[in-house]
């Protein structure tokens, strides 16, 4: 039952366990990192045991934010972040493995100094925990907004459709295989595609806000009042998204759609099986696993080419790149001093620089490539500010994921219910898929949780104007 779902105390427990059965097979000089990280990660447990609901990895039942990320950052940042010390013989390690352990202390830092101004209290916690109904008295109007969505979706889909020669999509289910030819029509479908900014923006918006918010909030309408013209609704926001997702060849965009309707049930449900959670899993990347099968058909042993590499890429890749980002700055090329970021890149003559496209370009000895090697943000600020990057940036990555988080609840009054549910919908893939891999800032503006944030500050505006209206009414009366 949810009032007995508890990870953190599983960890507590399974974490030294599995650290000394792995001692087995480790070598000498990954003790002493490994059992760093296991401490840490302690540490972390530990501190934030009392707001484990929505602090600690036990939070992930409600897809608390916090939560989210501190279990995305561990299994795919610091755990495999062993695995690079092993695999990697470079004074860069040192920096960069103490940047990895640091997250553990900075970040829950950040949101305890954030909670001191507004707290979350665990009594309202354990009700969202037990909570069994989800209605909410404005449901019928979210209607009408879902389908203002839904038009504005298709307007900026149209106008992105106008601006490409063909659609990635429709070329490569009439033609599978040679992944060189659709790699290069995927980088000219978005990232060499000529079109303004703001064009780009919106397009980044439709997929990762407009799309989750649509299908999430038409589920739940459908799912709670049976109606046909929700169940349609749905069912065209899904048609929709599923095409948007998937029609640059990207496998995170269409993998992001199937986590938020996981996300959506995983928390509706009263008991969760490990059955359950295996067959989300599997569905969640069926669609990149499809489009992979799709791109390389003509070659043999297809199927042991996809597992190894989806294992790579998820396991690997995201610890991998970070890493590269420690490996080249400062020796390689000097700190950035904030030109990797638009925050600070308006104050220097030459403008953005192009850290991910420089750091793939040395990785991987391909001076001209057009690919990004993405690290979560730690890179990023590293490149840029070295140590007090890292510092800065994970403390305030802790206030502001609190805040965040804090006023989530604040506006859905600590219930589960639509506004909730869309929440988690947008943030659970930016804080899992985009997480690993994308800068925080760009999470916030590229990827549209600004408009997240402004929506809920304009929701809240709006009940209370209706609010004072229905006591003036009354009064009146």
């Amino acid at each position: 039952m949810l009032k007995d779902w508890n990870i953190d105390r599983l960890l507590l427990f399974f974490l030294p366990l599995l650290f000394l059965i792995s001692l087995v097979w480790m070598t000498d000089e990954l003790v002493l990192p490994a059992s760093s990280l296991i401490l840490s990660i302690l540490f972390y447990i530990f501190l934030t045991y009392k707001d484990r609901l929505v602090l600690g990895f036990s939070g992930i039942r409600v897809a608390s934010i916090p939560s989210s990320i501190i279990a995305t950052y561990t299994v795919f940042i610091a755990v495999p972040s062993i695995y690079i010390l092993a695999i990697k013989d470079d004074p860069s390690e040192i920096p960069f493995f103490v940047s990895v352990i640091l997250f553990y202390f900075l970040f829950p830092a950040g949101m305890y100094i954030a909670r001191l101004l507004r707290p979350i209290h665990n009594k309202d916690m354990y009700r969202l925990f037990t909570q069994i109904e989800y209605e909410n008295e404005n449901d019928p109007y979210f209607f009408e907004v879902l389908v203002v969505i839904l038009s504005l979706s298709i307007m900026i889909l149209i106008g992105y459709l106008l601006r490409v020669d063909e659609i990635p999509i429709f070329q490569l289910l009439r033609d599978p295989g040679n992944s060189a030819r659709y790699f290069l029509m995927r980088e000219e479908a978005l990232k060499l595609l000529g079109i303004t900014k703001i064009e780009r923006y919106l397009f980044f918006w439709l997929r990762s806000f407009f799309v989750p918010f649509g299908i999430v909030g038409s589920l739940h309408l459908a799912t709670q009042y049976k109606k046909k013209k929700y169940i349609l609704l749905f069912i065209l926001f899904l048609i929709f998204g599923l095409f948007t997702n998937s029609i640059t060849l990207e496998k995170s965009p269409i993998a992001s759609i199937f986590l938020s309707i996981a996300t959506y049930i995983l928390i509706r449900k009263k008991d969760i099986s490990l059955k359950l959670v295996i067959s989300f899993i599997s569905i969640i990347l069926a669609g990149p696993i499809l489009i992979t099968y799709l791109l390389i058909a003509d070659r043999q042993g297809i199927f042991e080419i996809i597992l190894w590499s989806y294992l790579i890429r998820i396991f690997q890749i995201p610890a991998e790149a970070l890493f590269h980002y420690f490996n080249i700055f400062p020796d390689i090329h000097p700190f950035l001093l904030g030109r990797s970021s638009q925050l600070f890149s308006w104050l220097y003559i030459d403008g953005t620089f192009p850290i991910s496209n420089y750091v793939a370009s040395i990785w991987w000895k391909d001076p001209f490539t057009t690919g990004f090697a993405n690290a979560n943000y730690l890179g990023s600020y590293w490149a840029d500010f070295g140590w007090i990057g890292i510092i800065i940036s994970t403390f305030a990555l802790g206030m502001i994921v609190y805040f965040l988080q804090w006023k989530i609840l604040e506006v859905c009054k600590y219930k589960i219910n639509i506004i909730y549910f869309i929440c988690a919908a947008i943030c659970v893939p930016n804080f899992t898929f985009a997480f690993f891999s994308t800068a925080f800032t760009r999470i916030f503006f590229t990827r549209g949780l600004i408009l997240l944030i402004l929506f809920l500050f304009v929701y809240e505006y709006v009940i209370k104007i209706s609010q004072r209206y229905k006591r003036r009414s009354y009064e009146m009366a």
